[in-house]
């Protein structure tokens, strides 16, 4: 029998989530709910689906279509109130990143899912992007040694980004860093223990707010970690879509270059050589589907799960509360003061 889906939410993102369930076997999309009528209406015509199926309210959808999943893709600022709804009734969730935009938002609905035993898991689906998966292989292998150190850089030109990531304070934070930030954690296998950081925007613009953000990490055994990202770059609007990506792992025995899908491997002593990322047989998002089916299902520990994203959701609240605060702040610190 197949997994009953319903999808919260009909943006770009929920309008992808919804694609992917039609075509994926084993899922069925039972219901599509979003509070704005004219989404729902681009919604069923572009999926084929019957508008019976479509809902303004998300407890309407839950009670009347009787999904066993539910994919939370609203406004990041909205994710609480469906995923609240569905641990209700015992739904099945993924929802999509940023998890919540306060810790202890998550930390409360984690506590719930684990309550009721469902299943929780987070759309982070940078981490499994073929390069992030193959830099944590590189260093999982040990062929850098023991790693120290991490630059991390994003750099993405002015583009029309949705209202409801346009009106978040620090917005590149919300949109995108928070996908590196979390990516960084899998890569190394290790937990933030110390951030500072500072969001701005470069002085000849003023909108959206916080389009740059730069940090400083610490994580467990001493690695250290700078980051930026920003959506405020120039001259490469033809360059891979405006992106650039960079990131540079050193290690005791040698650096890992990685420049978008490309990565070069410098060992002490040895010729630069270039590393495969290997195929791709399934998007990100699928993974995360399958993720879910079995979660669901067979009572499968997620390798996404809610729990383990508490660790991404503290690291972002790190950064927020280190712009006001001017000081460190240590993830771990703000996790024990909500055990």
């Amino acid at each position: 029998m197949a997994l009953r889906v319903a999808v919260a939410g009909l943006g770009h993102r929920g309008t992808v989530w919804a694609r992917l369930i039609q075509t994926t076997p084993g899922l069925e999309l039972v219901a599509l709910a979003d509070v704005s009528p004219a989404a729902l209406s681009r919604a069923t015509s572009r999926l084929g689906l019957d508008a019976a199926r479509s809902y303004e309210d998300v407890d309407r959808a839950l009670s009347e279509a009787n999904p066993d999943a539910l994919v939370v893709a609203t406004p990041p600022d909205l994710h609480v109130a469906p995923c609240e709804a569905a641990l209700a009734r015992r739904v099945a969730l993924l929802v999509e990143k940023p998890f919540t935009c306060r810790l202890d938002e998550a930390h409360r609905l984690v506590l719930a899912a684990e309550a009721a035993n469902v299943p929780l898991l987070v759309a982070q689906n940078y981490r499994y992007l073929r390069v992030h998966r193959t830099v944590r292989q590189v260093i999982r292998s040990g062929r850098l040694g023991q790693v120290g150190l991490v630059v991390g850089q994003y750099y993405r030109v002015p583009h029309p980004l949705p209202p409801s990531l346009a009106r978040l304070p620090h917005v590149v934070l919300w949109g995108m860093a928070v996908h590196h930030l979390d990516a960084l954690r899998f890569v190394l296998g290790r937990e933030a223990t110390g951030a500072i950081a500072e969001s701005f925007n470069v002085p000849w613009r003023s909108r959206p707010d916080g389009a740059t953000f730069q940090a400083l990490l610490r994580f467990k055994s001493g690695i250290r970690a700078l980051y930026s990202a920003t959506y405020e770059s120039s001259g490469h609007e033809y360059f891979e879509r405006g992106q650039e990506f960079y990131q540079r792992v050193v290690g005791e025995r040698g650096t890992l270059h990685v420049f978008h899908r490309w990565l070069v491997l410098c060992e002490r002593g040895k010729l630069p050589r270039l590393v495969r990322r290997g195929p791709r047989p399934e998007p990100e998002e699928s993974i995360l589907l399958r993720q879910l089916e079995r979660a669901a299902v067979a009572g499968e520990p997620a390798e996404c799960n809610g729990r383990d994203n508490l660790q991404t959701v503290a690291l972002v609240e790190a950064c927020l509360r280190s712009l006001t605060e001017r000081r460190w702040i240590n993830p771990q610190e703000l996790l024990r003061e909500l055990d």
